[in-house]
């Protein structure tokens, strides 16, 4: 018969561990529009995205952070949001899924910098393609 380790001191007592930093946020701040399923998309080459980054995407179609410009045709409009932290390969053949759908909590997204008011970023998906349908509503 195999002998299975067991991860705790004591089996079946509670184990805690201190992290070094957590923060509740809230992504959802509303039922409508609905949240829709992830759809996979490609990221761009060593491209790094954060869990809930907010994206676009370049000339060749790629996922890249969406940036906010004054002139709206040196912006990269905002599309989605990444559902899970991703880099991708040199090859430029990753995928992640992506949110088009939802009413997000603004504070719990991961922006560019460019996005540095609040103003901005309630306007990001303002005026984004279709299917996209995501609004941004502050909990509380």
């Amino acid at each position: 018969m195999a002998e299975v380790a067991v991860p705790y001191l004591e089996a079946g007592e509670a184990a805690f561990e201190v992290l070094d930093e957590y923060t509740q946020r809230f992504l959802l701040s509303g039922n409508h529009p609905p949240l829709a399923p992830g759809y996979p998309m490609r990221v761009d080459a060593d491209q790094a995205l954060s869990q809930f980054h907010v994206v676009g995407l370049d000339a060749d179609g790629d996922l890249v952070p969406a940036t906010w410009n004054a002139d709206p045709a040196l912006a990269v409009k905002a599309i989605g949001v990444v559902t899970q932290a991703v880099v991708g390969n040199s090859d430029g053949t990753t995928t992640v899924p992506v949110f088009y759908s939802g009413c997000f909590n603004p504070d719990a997204l991961v922006w560019d910098a460019s996005f540095d008011t609040e103003g901005k970023k309630m306007t990001a998906f303002n005026g984004s393609p279709t299917p996209t349908t995501i609004t941004l509503r502050k909990r509380g």
